[in-house]
């Protein structure tokens, strides 16, 4: 399947390295996420919306209005997994907390990163700094690791691509599909990669996650309207922002802080 352009953070250099260092330590997180990696293959875009919300990451501002938001999600639960059922898949402790670790990554970045995307979104909508930024002094919490390691897109097995194909976001009119970074992290513990998307497919299907991610939705929107108040870029550098942007805010980014809490709330 064509997925989505990135720069990996292993390929990042300069002002891309810097930039991904600054997410990582600002966002609490050990790794950057997808919609930035998408956004350093487009020439300064990258760079741009960094710019555009670095003093309210600073400041705090986003990251605890987004876990806010994240921690009120009401979804209806997907069926619980026992510690045997993880021990007959042969998970055993260690990577247990491995897949722990991945999780409470994930559901710390993908909140404050839809909020950005949504903030950025509204910038390229024409909306400039109306009132100053309450800056503060803030630190962010420590960054949960070790992570499980992401595999490489070029590298799934069949069976995991076919399973990766199931979850991924799709794409209008060509466009390539969305294999989101969580998933990847489990690619290399394919049993338990079936398990979680079996669950999670029932849960698409009953229509619950797309009701979380509307209401979700209308949270985060509506903190972003506060937020960009004290928020300015200039024009962005690239055509292939708002589309990018459109997309991760459109839903991809939303459904995967559901999908993380849903698998964090399952498991022992």
């Amino acid at each position: 399947m064509a997925l989505l352009a990135e720069l990996a953070e292993r390929d990042a250099t300069g002002e891309h390295k810097a930039i991904y260092a600054e997410i990582r330590r600002l966002g609490g997180v050990p790794m950057v996420a997808l919609i930035f990696r998408h956004l350093a293959t487009l020439p300064g875009t990258l760079e741009w919306a960094w710019r555009a919300v670095v003093p309210s990451w600073q400041s705090g501002l986003v990251q605890e209005a987004a876990w806010d938001i994240a921690r009120g999600l009401t979804v209806a639960p997907l069926v619980p997994v026992s510690r045997a059922a993880l021990d007959a898949l042969g998970i055993d402790g260690a990577t247990r907390a491995g897949i722990d670790n991945v999780l409470a990554a994930y559901n710390r970045a993908n909140p404050e990163n839809l909020l950005t995307v949504m903030c950025l979104l509204r910038l390229l909508g024409g909306c400039a700094a109306s009132v100053p930024l309450a800056g503060r002094d803030w630190q962010p919490p420590p960054a949960p690791v070790p992570l499980l390691p992401m595999a490489d897109v070029a590298s799934f097995a069949p069976e995991v691509a076919a399973l990766l194909d199931l979850m991924a976001a799709p794409g209008d009119d060509g466009e390539p599909k969305v294999v989101q970074s969580l998933y990847r992290h489990f690619a290399h513990l394919p049993a338990f990669l079936a398990l979680a998307v079996t669950l999670l497919v029932a849960r698409r299907r009953d229509g619950a996650i797309a009701a979380a991610v509307a209401a979700l939705q209308r949270a985060m929107s509506a903190a972003a309207d506060e937020l960009v108040r004290a928020m300015d870029a200039p024009p962005v550098p690239h055509t292939g922002a708002r589309p990018a942007l459109t997309r991760f805010g459109g839903g991809v980014i939303a459904e995967m802080i559901v999908v993380g809490t849903l698998l964090e709330r399952a498991l022992p």
